[in-house]
């Protein structure tokens, strides 16, 4: 395969093996449309728990790390791919991009096409909880799994500032499309959580594995992704040259988000929920219309209704933390709480509590 071909590069999930992509590869192997991609499976260490002494289980860093020397090397005759996860693997791909733009090396992230997730526990997985943390207490990829991790969620907050809600190539950003799909009939890992606060996320049939393992050329999981690889590389802009004239006031507005420090989430969150009528679905559904409504209507706003209510509040909050404009769009949740329960304790407290990060 040469340099003009796409790699898709398979990343599986938790105690599961590169064999689980053999349905996928042998469909997309006999298939005369996708004759320019090839298949590129990666293997890393996953079990429950280990009895050697001398082996450890890794931890999504190390995995993330191991995925960066990949695609250095296995992937390296491809100058196009695409990432296509499964289950914890979605996370192990986020977190390759985040330390990839922390590291400043957005630029090398630009032969990525596409990222594609299939169940993957963006909001955690609960299922079995109790159980998992008493026999798999000292798992540090078990642990990432579970619902409200905070490393896991900082990650999370980072892919969409950095990746998906990017505008161009440098150092520290790289636009990527993220296509981010649920398992109909999954209980393992539910659509709320597969779906996170992904902008492009839908459905596809099967449970939690059946949705990665297509058995025919007519699975909408292999239609979808079929169509996905066949699509043209994304459009990206470079940055502006510097010898071009500038905006005046552009050095101000930077100088400006880069002293915004965003409150703690949590600490908003607690704040919020006490002002009275937040329980109430259509109540907090107004606050996201009125702030579509006060941000541009290009900025591309959106949050996810969870049926709880600290849910739907840690979903508005965190969508906020990773908008394109993080600032405007939390003074936007700020200002619409204000306009509705105007005279409330809560919400005076919650100006402050805003107020003072601005």
């Amino acid at each position: 395969m040469g340099a003009t071909g796409l790699g898709v590069v398979l990343v599986h999930g938790f105690n599961s093996s590169s064999e689980m992509w053999e349905p996928l590869c042998r469909l997309i192997g006999s298939d005369e449309g996708l004759a320019f991609v090839g298949t590129l499976p990666f293997a890393y260490s996953t079990s429950l728990w280990t009895l050697d002494a001398r082996r450890r289980i890794p931890g999504f860093d190390t995995i993330a790390d191991s995925l960066k020397e990949f695609l250095d090397t296995e992937a390296r005759p491809f100058s196009r791919l695409v990432l296509v996860s499964h289950s914890q693997g979605g996370l192990v791909v986020q977190r390759h991009l985040a330390r990839m733009t922390a590291e400043g090396r957005g630029n090398d992230l630009a032969r990525i096409d596409r990222v594609v997730m299939l169940a993957c526990p963006n909001n955690g997985s609960e299922i079995a909880l109790s159980l998992r943390r008493r026999l798999v207490r000292n798992n540090p990829q078990e642990r990432e799994l579970r619902p409200l991790d905070e490393q896991v969620a900082d990650t999370q907050r980072a892919v969409l500032r950095d990746i998906v809600n990017a505008r161009e190539v440098t150092p520290h950003t790289c636009p990527i499309p993220f296509s981010v799909y649920a398992g109909e009939t999954d209980n393992i890992v539910t659509p709320a959580s597969a779906r996170g606060t992904f902008p492009d996320a839908a459905v596809l049939p099967g449970d939690h594995f059946g949705i990665a393992r297509p058995d025919s050329h007519t699975h909408r999981t292999y239609t979808t992704l079929r169509r996905l690889l066949r699509l043209p590389p994304p459009s990206r802009t470079k940055p502006a040259d510097s010898t071009s004239p500038a905006d005046p006031t552009a050095g101000e507005d930077a100088a400006r988000s880069d002293s915004y420090i965003f409150p703690d989430t949590f600490a908003v969150v607690a704040v919020a929920e006490r002002i009275p009528d937040m329980e109430d679905p259509a109540f907090r559904r107004t606050i996201v219309s009125q702030m579509r409504r006060t941000l541009s209507p290009g900025s591309g706003f959106s949050a996810a209704y969870k049926e709880h209510p600290r849910d739907h509040l840690v979903e508005i909050v965190e969508r906020c933390r990773s908008h394109r404009d993080a600032r405007g769009a939390l003074a936007a949740f700020r200002d619409a709480i204000t306009a509705l329960r105007p005279d409330e304790a809560a919400t005076t407290e919650l100006r402050e509590l805003i107020g003072a990060h601005r």
